[in-house]
């Protein structure tokens, strides 16, 4: 009986300790997981603000500062460039525009990347 006995008792350590690793595993699975959407994460924001980095240069150059929305799409990335006057008025060296950049998915969602700066429109 005693034989018997101790071979009974092996099997539910052996049990116990493929529970203990699979927990272990799952746990190590899912803060590897995690790490890896962080990752991707990152990488779309430093994407976003890129591109609205580009296209807040191009504000002024490329697209004109007249109050009117533009909407355009770089890749996966979908952009919008607002522009409004800053300030009191224009004055001889020209008008001061608040130009807000705004990116996010094109699928939607909230916005990855906002960026705003001022810039001078030439007297009209």
């Amino acid at each position: 009986m005693t034989a018997a006995r101790h071979n009974g008792f092996g099997l539910v350590e052996a049990m116990v300790a493929l529970a203990v690793v699979g927990l272990a595993l799952a746990t190590l699975f899912s803060v590897i997981g995690d790490g890896a959407w962080r990752a991707g994460r990152q990488a779309d924001k430093q994407a976003a603000l890129v591109v609205a980095r580009s296209q807040l240069a191009a504000a002024g150059l490329a697209y004109p500062l007249d109050g009117r929305p533009v909407r355009g799409v770089a890749g996966p990335l979908a952009y919008t460039i607002e522009s409004r006057p800053y300030g009191d008025g224009a004055s001889q060296t020209g008008r001061l525009w608040l130009v807000t950049v705004s990116v996010r998915a094109r699928a939607g969602g909230a916005a990855l990347a906002v960026l705003r700066s001022l810039r001078l429109a030439p007297p009209a």
